[in-house]
């Protein structure tokens, strides 16, 4: 049995740790104590179900499937790397790339990249669950930052209707990016660009 524990540290929360494949540096493991694996067991089954509808992986990291132990469960995707060539870096977050802006055209750039991501949420009806900055990587490209949730993703309810129904999706989607884009907002407000 493989020991994941032993691979690198790449992101650590207060559910689960992430390591890096030593072997494959383009995937990681999500990994839960079984005794506190709920978001765990949410994102497991929303992927499944994710692929089921044939939903292309653009803005979310590819799902590769489950893993599990005596004492823990997880699950196995797409590493989402930085931008660094020269090795595999961890990505900067949405977070840490609002600290960097320094222009209007960076500004355009990103609310470019976050229309991007909200098209692809409501196209798709993909659910997140918690639409943080700390959730966003960014990846840079010739024409501006890509923008992909790695993490949060799956409705909470118990009967998750907004995962079947697209109404319904797109407004629980909606609502939840409302929030995300007054506290972004906000932020951007405070760079006096």
């Amino acid at each position: 049995m493989t020991d994941y524990t032993a691979w690198p540290v790449i992101g650590r929360g207060a559910e689960r740790t992430c390591y890096l494949n030593p072997a494959d540096k383009t995937r990681l493991v999500k990994i839960s104590p079984r005794k506190n694996a709920k978001q765990t067991l949410r994102e497991i089954k929303y992927f499944r179900f994710l692929i089921r509808r044939g939903i292309p992986f653009d803005h979310i990291p590819k799902f590769y499937g489950e893993i599990s132990g005596d004492d823990f469960i997880g699950f196995e995707q797409e590493f989402i790397s930085g931008d660094d060539p020269r090795h595999d870096s961890i990505p900067e977050t949405l977070e840490q790339y609002l600290r960097h802006l320094s222009s209007q055209e960076d500004i355009q750039k990103l609310r470019n990249a976050l229309e991007k991501l909200k098209t692809y949420l409501l196209r798709y009806n993909i659910i997140p669950c918690d639409l943080l900055p700390d959730n966003i990587v960014v990846k840079h490209g010739t024409t501006g930052p890509k923008l992909i949730l790695i993490d949060g993703l799956g409705g909470t309810e118990l009967i998750p209707a907004s995962n079947y129904f697209k109404v319904l999706g797109n407004r629980k989607i909606l609502r939840k990016w409302e929030k995300f884009s007054k506290k972004l907002s906000a932020r951007l407000q405070q760079l006096n660009l």
